[in-house]
């Protein structure tokens, strides 16, 4: 697929399809990271790094932990642990 570069103030603006930006799952608050490759220009999803916060916020709530550990996460500090 062609597209045309268009002048965006100082800089070259390229605008990606709907559907591709669609099939891609990116949006126009998505940040990418573009490299060059001898005269290729390679355009890749950034990798964003969830905090902890969203980890934790995605465990459902009827989760239950395994057999194995359920006793050590249940139990009581046995000597300096910081908590």
């Amino acid at each position: 697929m062609e597209v045309e570069l268009k002048k965006w103030g100082n800089s070259i603006g390229l605008r990606i399809p709907k559907l591709i930006a669609q099939s891609w799952g990116v949006d126009e608050n998505t940040v990418v990271e573009l490299t060059e490759e001898g005269d290729k220009l390679i355009i890749s999803k950034k990798q964003v790094v969830p905090t902890l916060d969203e980890i934790l916020d995605s465990i459902p709530e009827e989760f239950e932990y395994p057999d194995d550990v359920a006793d050590f996460v249940g139990s009581e500090p046995q000597g300096d642990e910081l908590l």
